[in-house]
């Protein structure tokens, strides 16, 4: 199954913040600096959440709700304050620990009295309700879960609602947490790697398994064009199953009247699983072999919606005009950045495009 529009307009986006294993939330951070980690599982760094939300407040909230609000309203302040009509996130996981909390509470009190906060907070809505409670937006408000399609399916739907209602203001984003105990069913499965694993990793990792990591990617988007605008989302394409992924983004660049060498730059999602990490390499020497290539995962790590991240790297990089070493790939630049894709894809499923403009 695959979702895409051909007949949507751009939309721009006017204010950006991410929320990290890096300290990406800060105003002056281009990955200048990296804090490296020898575990899997890592947690986000934590800003000042009282910058933007009460300590009587910050004490209820669960992690996805606090990363959530925070990069939301840094967002949002970054744009200037505009005023927010909708809120619109994906998530692959939703609130996981309070997911667990609840369960655990269940198992051990055998069915009888529990604390109702856990189970409230547990659902994957809980974090645009959130958000939504902290501006007063009383508008359009949904959440997207579709595994590593979830911020994609957010976007494509921000989309929808700022072409029929351009002058809106939206809160669009992406988010997920981990768990301890989540984390160890991932190893079991194969998912997650057990031993080794560490960031950054080096470019050419062989890893059986992911980095698993957390965070939060959110940004203020509209259909009109207005001043200072960081960039613009000119379409987003999703597929569950991709026979040829290479075929895949060729159509998709033809779609939008592009050849390979119109890019500017891509961003592609390797994560060091060398299981499935030669999709991106089969398409990187085929398509892209001439033009810069940017990975994250690298200081980023894995996680259902870390695409978020990416459209903020790229947006950065277009306000910067380069690409910092530590995401180089093939150590390729350009001397100016106005186009760029993102790829990703996550245990060779749920392919997913994101075409973005300066």
């Amino acid at each position: 199954m695959q979702i895409y529009n051909a007949f949507m307009k751009e939309i721009y986006v006017y204010g950006s913040c991410s929320v990290s294993i890096q300290p990406s939330f800060r105003d002056d951070y281009f990955f200048e600096e990296i804090k490296e980690y020898s575990e899997n599982g890592i947690s986000v760094i934590d800003p000042d959440y009282k910058e933007f939300i009460p300590a009587l407040q910050l004490r209820r909230m669960g992690k996805s709700m606090r990363m959530s609000v925070y990069a939301a309203q840094k967002a949002i302040h970054r744009a200037d304050n505009l005023r927010i009509d909708a809120v619109i996130t994906g998530t692959g996981q939703g609130c996981l620990r309070d997911s667990e909390k609840f369960v655990e509470a269940l198992w051990e009190n055998e069915g009888g009295m529990l604390n109702p906060t856990p189970f409230i907070q547990s659902t994957h809505n809980m974090a645009a309700a959130t958000i939504a409670l902290s501006l007063g937006c009383k508008g359009y408000n949904m959440t997207y879960t579709n595994n590593s399609n979830s911020f994609e399916s957010a976007a494509l739907d921000a989309m929808v609602l700022l072409n029929e209602t351009p002058e809106k203001n939206v809160v669009l984003g992406g988010l997920d947490e981990i768990s301890q105990q989540t984390l160890k069913f991932w190893q079991k499965a194969g998912f997650a790697g057990q031993k080794g694993f560490r960031i950054p990793f080096p470019h050419n990792a062989n890893n059986t398994g992911e980095t698993v990591s957390e965070g939060a990617g959110f940004f203020v988007v509209s259909g009109e064009k207005r001043a200072n605008p960081l960039g613009k989302i000119k379409n987003v394409k999703t597929l569950f199953e991709a026979e040829n992924p290479t075929e895949m983004i060729k159509e998709f660049l033809a779609e939008n009247k592009l050849q390979p060498e119109d890019l500017d730059a891509v961003i592609l999602g390797i994560n060091g699983d060398g299981r499935f990490d030669g999709i991106y390499h089969q398409s990187a020497q085929t398509l892209f072999d001439g033009i810069p290539q940017i990975i994250f995962k690298n200081v980023l790590g894995e996680f259902d919606t870390v695409q978020a991240l990416a459209v903020d790297i790229a947006l950065k990089v277009f306000q910067k005009q380069q690409i910092p070493d530590i995401l180089q790939l093939n150590n390729q630049q350009k001397d100016s950045y106005h186009r760029i894709l993102v790829y990703n894809q996550r245990r060779g499923k749920n392919h997913g495009l994101i075409l973005l403009e300066r």
